[in-house]
């Protein structure tokens, strides 16, 4: 006896990425799969990068209260008040596949219980979450392919803080400059915070930060330990909300413990492979006594910037003229005659330039 499939089971992948594959079916099977092939193009093409950070009129809803959103568990979310007490809310359908982040200001409606004896029972949820209002800044990355374009970070921060160590890790300018071309994607101010610096002697100028001086980025360089430029960090916290970014194992939550005492964040090592160990695992809205907020994220490995604009990359690498930006493939970094103090940075320039212009194509997809 034969045995039967269902559609498309039991075939290899790169099998059904072939034309002849609908010679080999029958009729009918053959005309179902090229509609199920193009309902997935037109899903694609619809979705883009735009459809994914559009929100829901809130409009409606201006009438209920506001509050930011802290934190997500799956579909219940913590939401926090004016007076900066905590509220756990539900979800409403009218948010179904809206993607929602840290920072997004909700409105929000009482959650009626059937049983008024748990009203006051905290571990429930209290309210619902009905409208998102418009964002006045997202920061957000590349993501994986066409059919998930952005991975949101945050929402309705002022500044991007991107912090890099001394050591264990090594500093990598290449984050700085994707993290600078982010928080210009989302209109944040961008400043790098250097953290471990009691780590280095007093002559080391830590050279990897010329180009960036030279740009007048604001650069503070820090220690928890020795507890030097956490006064100016405090006195930035005034009156902001700014989001820490940073390769794993930075010192972002060590930073955080010297800032905010009793957070209790925990810290981790580096690995012996000389990489950090991730102890964040999502981001956090932290209050400060200082009046503003601290955004704490998961350690990253890299900041994709696929998909955002090139035309970027001219604040990212001032120094470079309008010709090589357009197409800086088509230039050698070493070439003598081009003269650059910074050779390093045309190859990072050029690592950015391709990655914005990189796009997956659809696949399995044949008129």
């Amino acid at each position: 006896m034969t045995r039967k499939f269902r559609l498309g089971q039991s075939r290899e992948a790169e099998d059904l990425d072939h034309r002849e594959v609908y010679s080999r079916e029958r009729k009918s099977d053959s005309k179902r799969r090229q509609q199920s092939a193009e309902r997935t193009q037109t899903d694609i093409e619809g979705q883009g990068g735009g459809s994914m950070l559009r929100l829901p009129d809130a409009t409606p809803w201006l009438h209920l209260p506001e509050a930011i959103l802290i934190q997500r568990h799956s579909q219940w979310v913590d939401l926090e008040l004016a007076d900066r007490s905590v509220l756990l809310a539900t979800l409403s359908g009218k948010l179904k596949g809206v993607k929602l982040v840290v920072g997004d200001r909700v409105r929000y409606s009482p959650v009626p219980l059937e049983q008024p004896e748990l009203v006051f029972d905290k571990k429930l949820p209290q309210a619902q979450v009905i409208a998102v209002s418009p964002r006045r800044t997202l920061l957000k990355r590349g993501g994986i392919d066409d059919r998930e374009p952005w991975q949101l970070i945050c929402a309705n921060a002022d500044e991007l803080w991107a912090c890099a160590a001394v050591v264990d890790p090594p500093m990598r300018p290449g984050l700085l400059e994707r993290a600078q071309t982010l928080a210009l994607d989302a209109g944040l101010r961008f400043r790098i915070i250097v953290t471990k610096r009691d780590r280095a002697t007093a002559k080391d100028t830590l050279p990897e930060l010329d180009p960036l001086r030279e740009q007048g980025l604001p650069i503070l360089e820090t220690s928890a330990t020795h507890g030097s430029g956490l006064d100016e960090l405090k006195l930035l916290l005034a009156d902001r909300v700014a989001v820490l970014v940073g390769h794993s194992g930075v010192g972002k939550s060590t930073l955080v413990n010297a800032l905010l005492p009793g957070m209790g964040i925990r810290t981790g090592d580096i690995s012996r492979y000389g990489t950090g160990r991730q102890t964040t695992t999502a981001a956090k809205w932290l209050p400060t006594p200082y009046g503003g907020t601290l955004i704490d994220t998961p350690g990253i490995r890299t900041l994709s910037v696929r998909g955002l604009n090139q035309t970027l990359l001219s604040h990212v690498f001032p120094e470079f003229s309008s010709e090589i930006i357009e197409d800086p493939s088509t230039f050698d970094p070493f070439d003598e005659q081009l003269d650059l103090d910074y050779p390093e940075r045309l190859q990072s320039l050029q690592r950015l330039w391709k990655e914005m212009d990189t796009r997956n194509p659809n696949q399995n997809v044949h008129r």
